[in-house]
């Protein structure tokens, strides 16, 4: 169950799936983040993120400070990426990233 603005959404159906790389939000998030206006920065590392999408929907391997992730690399987005370890998604900011490999 996801939650925006104060009440629950029931999850996307699996039929409406986005694919690797784009995100999909709560009608209420839109509302939410004009409301708050956020701001923050993050740092982008441009080239290690395009090596990466080369590998989109491949299996690889993410050596992290926490220890290795072996899985089928899900997406790419600016601060993180997905990655599907035995039906699992796991999300990696890119600080935690030690080095891919194709696994």
């Amino acid at each position: 169950m996801y939650y925006g603005a104060g009440r629950p959404t029931m999850p996307m159906a699996s039929a409406t799936a986005v694919p690797p790389g784009k995100y999909m939000y709560t009608p209420e998030l839109p509302h939410l983040m004009q409301a708050l206006r956020p701001t923050y920065w993050v740092v982008t590392e441009p080239v290690f993120m395009d090596h990466l999408l080369m590998h989109a929907d491949q299996k690889v391997r993410l050596e992290t400070v926490g220890g290795p992730l072996v899985g089928t690399l899900a997406g790419v987005a600016v601060d993180h990426v997905q990655i599907d370890v035995n039906g699992v998604p796991h999300h990696v900011r890119f600080g935690q990233i030690v080095y891919f490999a194709k696994a």
